[in-house]
């Protein structure tokens, strides 16, 4: 195989209650990263940066080149050099996984152009560590669900990163306000949450998110949407920062969405909707986004599939 070149969604993650384990896998935007072999270097390359929402960064601060440098490193490959060509597709800092998209098509070009078949853990390691590179630590909701696709929940068992998607056939709306946000922003909302939280609460957040788990499973989308705004810990917190949060919610519901969220650290949000009320929902939140000055993109989504190969040589 000279060259592959590999797509991965972008992605929710938290879904309200969810914070650090749960996330989503949409089709609203995608990544594209194109990896070929260079026999007369080693290490990793990232030979161009193209796209809408490309940004011209040196390789050692491309997630795409992080993850696939650690790949290499976790394989313990070390004759051999990669070029890659990464078109982004997603919106950088919207609270969509922009990072861990292109982290995951990484992993996945590199390991398919090298012909060997790494444990989905070892490329979770990989893609989080290219992630890490973003926004300061690895994020492996956001990574897992544009690896996996699907409905992604993510923890810790034994000191080890385990993973499990679950294949849902839900509609979301996407409202991503193009507003600048502070540097380092996904730290930043990280610093705005409760150092501690009253045990009754934490109760009630876990108890809603693995009842919204179960729900979405079912296809009971309407308790679901109720679920994901039950958050009584993260989404309060971070609510105030988030431009016209409290307008494009209202006007989502209003128009018969199931469930608003904040999509990860924002500023984008996201509403679970059924497929006849998409379109009215998308444009109650356009309008709301316009009411308050701001502009916008607003995008009808579908539970999106792993990252996959789109061409190869």
């Amino acid at each position: 195989m000279e060259w592959v070149r590999v797509a991965a969604f972008s992605s929710s993650a938290n879904l309200g209650p969810g914070f650090d384990a749960l996330a989503v896998a949409l089709d609203a935007f995608y990544d594209i990263v194109e990896a070929r072999i260079e026999y007369d270097a080693r290490g990793v390359i990232v030979d161009r940066v193209e796209g809408v929402y490309a940004r011209e960064v040196p390789a050692k601060g491309n997630t795409a080149a992080a993850a696939a440098w650690r790949l290499l490193q976790l394989l313990r490959i070390k004759d051999v050099g990669v070029v890659l060509r990464v078109r982004k597709g997603i919106p950088p800092g919207k609270g969509l996984g922009s990072s861990g998209a292109s982290a995951a098509a990484a992993v996945v070009a590199v390991s398919r152009l090298l012909r060997v078949n790494p444990p989905t853990e070892l490329l979770l390691e990989a893609a989080g560590y290219g992630e890490q590179m973003a926004s300061g630590t690895p994020h492996y909701d956001n990574v897992a669900a544009s690896l996996l696709g699907g409905l992604v929940i993510v923890a810790e068992v034994e000191g080890r990163l385990a993973a499990s998607n679950i294949k849902v056939d839900a509609t979301f709306v996407v409202g991503v306000p193009m507003v600048e946000m502070p540097e380092g922003k996904t730290g930043v909302m990280r610093k705005v949450l409760p150092p501690r939280v009253e045990l009754g609460r934490a109760v009630a957040n876990w108890q809603r998110l693995a009842l919204l788990v179960a729900s979405m499973i079912r296809g009971d989308y309407q308790l679901a949407g109720k679920l994901m705004m039950g958050d009584e810990i993260v989404e309060p917190a971070r609510a105030p920062y988030i431009p016209c949060y409290r307008e494009v919610r209202s006007a989502a519901l209003e128009a018969g969405a199931f469930g608003v969220a904040i999509s990860g650290a924002g500023p984008s949000m996201i509403a679970l909707v059924s497929p006849g009320a998409a379109r009215e929902v998308a444009s109650a939140i356009n309008q709301a986004y316009s009411e308050c000055g701001l502009e916008a993109i607003v995008r009808v989504a579908r539970v999106a599939g792993p990252t996959t190969i789109v061409a190869s040589k």
